[in-house]
């Protein structure tokens, strides 16, 4: 039994795993069991006021520990970076493009650079203000909640007086919307959310049968930029509601070289610090630990200590 959030993107990421288990293991009989969280119930809450209480993954852990499931899964970038002891990530099923976009309401030809001057940005990220802030200071930022789907109707309807969006092109992607996006926005101007496109599979920790199945169907480059931004995000224990972005890269000219970059900012854009390592490959977790300690050591450590208390 496995079990999701009943979004339409959920499921759509849960047929993703399930596909890739049949291919691997065609005897076995796969079902899906949808799961409302309180984060898809509270939309009147800021998307980083529930990330930070773990609100979209609760009561789909609760149905695992209790046995009622027995493999969660998870867009990774929702996950807290400390889990209870009795679970454990056990593959990192697949990642789609990890990178933010820029969703226009008119002319899909133009970009962020050529908005006007004042024009109305809807996030519901603290990460992405930040950083489009940081680029673009005369641009307003309006908080937005909903799926992927309500987010570009309600921008099509006119609600809020947008003149874009920006979403996750993984989102976007799997749902097939990839029509609606302006720009693929560089990390050089927005770093990604850590995980972020991810798809994470949460499993009991003496679950060793379903452990070692799972294993077939994980990508070890994938898994490494995945844990990468991990420990990053870990280092930092800000948790994923935080203006903080890691993206991590194996080139396929250099498959043995692990490029990461971190950023940690402000949330109103004023000072954005970035910076990366490329490493090898070994132990990605603590590489991605290392950026952000070096990050800390070089001049982030006083906006994180700002952040941790705006964010209490």
């Amino acid at each position: 039994m496995i079990g999701t959030r009943p979004s339409q993107l959920a499921v759509k990421q849960t047929k993703i795993v399930v596909n890739k288990l049949k291919s691997n293991y065609p005897d076995i009989n796969y079902e899906i069991k949808k799961i409302s969280t309180k984060g898809d119930r509270r939309l009147d809450k800021s998307l980083s006021s529930l990330q930070k209480k773990g609100f979209f993954i609760k009561e789909i852990e609760v149905a695992l520990l209790n046995g009622e499931i027995d493999i969660a899964v998870h867009s990774a970038k929702d996950l807290p970076t400390k889990l209870p002891d009795e679970v454990e990530v056990a593959c990192i099923a697949d990642r789609a493009n990890p990178l933010d976009t820029f969703v226009g309401l008119k002319d899909k030809n133009i970009k962020l650079k050529e908005l006007d001057k004042g024009a109305r940005l809807g996030t519901g990220s603290l990460r992405r203000r930040s950083q489009i802030l940081n680029f673009r200071s005369d641009l307003n930022i309006i908080p937005v909640r909903g799926n992927v789907q309500t987010r570009v109707a309600n921008l099509k309807k006119g609600e809020k007086d947008l003149d874009g969006l920006i979403l996750a092109a993984a989102g976007l992607e799997r749902l097939e919307l990839s029509e609606e996006i302006n720009e693929y926005i560089s990390p050089e101007i927005c770093i990604p959310a850590a995980r972020q496109g991810a798809i994470a599979l949460e499993i009991r920790s003496d679950n060793k049968i379903i452990k070692n199945i799972l294993k077939k169907i994980e990508n070890d480059k994938i898994a490494d930029t995945v844990w990468a931004e991990h420990g990053f995000l870990s280092y930092l224990e800000a948790g994923c509601h935080a203006p903080l972005g890691a993206y991590a890269q194996i080139k396929d000219e250099n498959p043995e070289k692990l490029i990461i970059k971190g950023t940690i900012g402000k949330i109103d854009g004023s000072k954005v610090y970035r910076d990366k390592i490329v490493t090898d490959r070994n132990k990605p977790k603590e590489k991605g630990k290392l950026l952000a300690k070096n990050m800390l050591a070089n001049g982030a450590e006083q906006i994180m200590v700002e952040l941790k208390e705006e964010l209490k």
